[in-house]
Protein backbone atom coordinates (compact mmCIF):
# COMPACT_ATOMS: atom_id res chain seq x y z
CA UNK A 1 0.00 0.00 0.00
CA UNK A 2 2.87 2.33 0.81
CA UNK A 3 4.48 1.95 -2.64
CA UNK A 4 1.16 2.76 -4.31
CA UNK A 5 0.64 5.66 -1.87
CA UNK A 6 -2.91 4.49 -1.25
CA UNK A 7 -4.53 3.94 2.09
CA UNK A 8 -6.40 0.79 3.04
CA UNK A 9 -9.35 3.03 3.84
CA UNK A 10 -9.51 4.31 0.24
CA UNK A 11 -9.37 0.76 -1.12
CA UNK A 12 -12.14 -0.28 1.26
CA UNK A 13 -14.20 2.78 0.30
CA UNK A 14 -13.89 2.29 -3.47
CA UNK A 15 -13.68 -1.49 -3.73
CA UNK A 16 -14.84 -2.97 -0.44
CA UNK A 17 -11.42 -4.45 0.37
CA UNK A 18 -8.21 -5.80 -1.11
CA UNK A 19 -9.84 -8.96 -2.47
CA UNK A 20 -12.37 -6.89 -4.38
CA UNK A 21 -9.58 -4.66 -5.77
CA UNK A 22 -7.73 -7.82 -6.84
CA UNK A 23 -10.82 -9.11 -8.63
CA UNK A 24 -11.51 -5.70 -10.22
CA UNK A 25 -8.00 -5.57 -11.70
CA UNK A 26 -8.30 -9.07 -13.14
CA UNK A 27 -11.84 -8.43 -14.36
CA UNK A 28 -10.79 -5.33 -16.32
CA UNK A 29 -7.86 -7.23 -17.84
CA UNK A 30 -10.13 -10.13 -18.83
CA UNK A 31 -12.64 -7.73 -20.41
CA UNK A 32 -9.91 -6.07 -22.50
CA UNK A 33 -8.74 -9.49 -23.75
CA UNK A 34 -12.28 -10.51 -24.67
CA UNK A 35 -12.85 -7.23 -26.54
CA UNK A 36 -9.67 -7.92 -28.55
CA UNK A 37 -11.07 -11.32 -29.48
CA UNK A 38 -14.34 -9.74 -30.57
CA UNK A 39 -12.47 -7.28 -32.83
CA UNK A 40 -10.37 -9.90 -34.61
CA UNK A 41 -12.37 -13.10 -34.66
CA UNK A 42 -15.04 -12.52 -37.28
CA UNK A 43 -15.24 -15.52 -39.62
CA UNK A 44 -12.36 -15.25 -42.12
CA UNK A 45 -13.04 -15.23 -45.86
CA UNK A 46 -9.68 -16.79 -46.76
CA UNK A 47 -6.68 -18.51 -45.23
CA UNK A 48 -4.69 -15.33 -45.73
CA UNK A 49 -7.29 -13.37 -43.78
CA UNK A 50 -7.27 -16.02 -41.03
CA UNK A 51 -3.49 -15.65 -40.68
CA UNK A 52 -3.63 -11.85 -40.72
CA UNK A 53 -6.37 -11.83 -38.07
CA UNK A 54 -4.32 -14.19 -35.88
CA UNK A 55 -1.18 -12.06 -36.23
CA UNK A 56 -3.08 -8.88 -35.35
CA UNK A 57 -4.77 -10.54 -32.38
CA UNK A 58 -1.53 -11.98 -31.04
CA UNK A 59 0.27 -8.68 -31.46
CA UNK A 60 -2.46 -6.81 -29.58
CA UNK A 61 -2.49 -9.41 -26.82
CA UNK A 62 1.29 -9.20 -26.47
CA UNK A 63 0.96 -5.41 -26.17
CA UNK A 64 -1.69 -5.81 -23.48
CA UNK A 65 0.26 -8.37 -21.49
CA UNK A 66 3.55 -6.49 -21.75
CA UNK A 67 1.85 -3.25 -20.67
CA UNK A 68 0.46 -4.93 -17.53
CA UNK A 69 3.18 -7.23 -16.20
CA UNK A 70 1.82 -7.03 -12.66
CA UNK A 71 -1.57 -8.42 -13.74
CA UNK A 72 0.12 -11.16 -15.78
CA UNK A 73 2.24 -12.05 -12.72
CA UNK A 74 -0.94 -12.35 -10.64
CA UNK A 75 -2.59 -14.54 -13.28
CA UNK A 76 0.44 -16.82 -13.51
CA UNK A 77 0.76 -17.01 -9.74
CA UNK A 78 -2.93 -17.66 -9.13
CA UNK A 79 -3.75 -19.77 -12.17
CA UNK A 80 -5.67 -22.23 -9.99
CA UNK A 81 -7.37 -19.62 -7.81
CA UNK A 82 -10.96 -19.98 -8.97
CA UNK A 83 -12.17 -19.93 -5.36
CA UNK A 84 -10.64 -16.45 -5.00
CA UNK A 85 -11.80 -15.20 -8.37
CA UNK A 86 -15.41 -16.29 -8.19
CA UNK A 87 -17.34 -17.97 -11.02
CA UNK A 88 -17.97 -14.88 -13.19
CA UNK A 89 -14.34 -13.77 -13.23
CA UNK A 90 -13.17 -17.35 -13.76
CA UNK A 91 -15.47 -17.62 -16.79
CA UNK A 92 -14.10 -14.37 -18.25
CA UNK A 93 -10.49 -15.38 -17.70
CA UNK A 94 -10.97 -18.79 -19.30
CA UNK A 95 -13.31 -17.67 -22.09
CA UNK A 96 -10.33 -16.78 -24.29
CA UNK A 97 -9.55 -20.32 -25.47
CA UNK A 98 -13.16 -21.41 -26.20
CA UNK A 99 -13.78 -18.21 -28.22
CA UNK A 100 -10.59 -18.75 -30.19
CA UNK A 101 -11.64 -22.39 -30.71
CA UNK A 102 -14.99 -21.24 -32.13
CA UNK A 103 -13.08 -19.06 -34.62
CA UNK A 104 -11.04 -22.07 -35.72
CA UNK A 105 -14.17 -24.24 -35.87
CA UNK A 106 -15.70 -21.73 -38.27
CA UNK A 107 -12.48 -21.71 -40.33
CA UNK A 108 -12.61 -25.53 -40.41
CA UNK A 109 -16.23 -25.42 -41.65
CA UNK A 110 -15.07 -23.07 -44.42
CA UNK A 111 -12.36 -25.54 -45.43
CA UNK A 112 -9.42 -23.49 -44.11
CA UNK A 113 -8.39 -26.15 -41.58
CA UNK A 114 -8.25 -29.90 -42.04
CA UNK A 115 -11.45 -31.69 -41.04
CA UNK A 116 -9.55 -33.86 -38.52
CA UNK A 117 -8.08 -30.87 -36.66
CA UNK A 118 -9.66 -30.14 -33.28
CA UNK A 119 -10.20 -26.35 -33.06
CA UNK A 120 -9.77 -26.47 -29.28
CA UNK A 121 -6.32 -28.01 -29.67
CA UNK A 122 -5.28 -25.27 -32.11
CA UNK A 123 -6.66 -22.55 -29.82
CA UNK A 124 -4.99 -24.11 -26.78
CA UNK A 125 -1.66 -24.40 -28.60
CA UNK A 126 -1.75 -20.69 -29.43
CA UNK A 127 -2.86 -19.66 -25.94
CA UNK A 128 -0.30 -21.81 -24.15
CA UNK A 129 2.46 -20.73 -26.53
CA UNK A 130 1.64 -17.09 -25.88
CA UNK A 131 1.67 -17.71 -22.14
CA UNK A 132 5.07 -19.41 -22.35
CA UNK A 133 6.52 -16.68 -24.59
CA UNK A 134 5.36 -13.99 -22.18
CA UNK A 135 6.53 -15.86 -19.12
CA UNK A 136 10.00 -16.40 -20.59
CA UNK A 137 10.43 -12.92 -22.07
CA UNK A 138 12.52 -11.37 -19.29
CA UNK A 139 14.75 -14.46 -19.22
CA UNK A 140 15.06 -14.40 -23.03
CA UNK A 141 16.02 -10.73 -22.90
CA UNK A 142 18.71 -11.34 -20.26
CA UNK A 143 20.19 -14.37 -22.00
CA UNK A 144 19.93 -13.46 -25.68
CA UNK A 145 19.07 -9.76 -25.71
CA UNK A 146 15.90 -10.56 -27.68
CA UNK A 147 12.55 -9.49 -26.24
CA UNK A 148 8.92 -9.36 -27.31
CA UNK A 149 9.25 -5.61 -26.82
CA UNK A 150 11.61 -5.56 -29.83
CA UNK A 151 9.57 -5.34 -33.05
CA UNK A 152 11.88 -7.59 -35.06
CA UNK A 153 11.93 -10.33 -32.40
CA UNK A 154 8.19 -10.01 -31.87
CA UNK A 155 7.37 -10.26 -35.58
CA UNK A 156 9.59 -13.32 -35.98
CA UNK A 157 8.03 -15.06 -32.96
CA UNK A 158 4.46 -14.30 -34.08
CA UNK A 159 5.15 -15.46 -37.64
CA UNK A 160 6.77 -18.67 -36.44
CA UNK A 161 4.07 -19.36 -33.86
CA UNK A 162 1.33 -19.08 -36.48
CA UNK A 163 3.34 -21.08 -39.02
CA UNK A 164 4.13 -23.93 -36.61
CA UNK A 165 0.63 -24.13 -35.14
CA UNK A 166 -1.15 -24.01 -38.49
CA UNK A 167 1.32 -25.88 -40.72
CA UNK A 168 3.55 -27.86 -38.36
CA UNK A 169 7.31 -27.92 -38.01
CA UNK A 170 8.06 -30.68 -40.50
CA UNK A 171 9.37 -29.81 -43.97
CA UNK A 172 6.62 -29.37 -46.52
Amino acid sequence: MKRAKVSVGMINHHFGGKDALYRACLDEFAEIRLRALDRFLAPPSSTTELIVRMKLLISELLDLHLAHPEVVAILLRDVNAAEIWGPELERKLYEFTPRLARFFAEARKLGMLRADVDPLVVASAIYMSLSALLQADSHRARVSGASLRDEKTRTKLIDQLIDVVLYGALPR
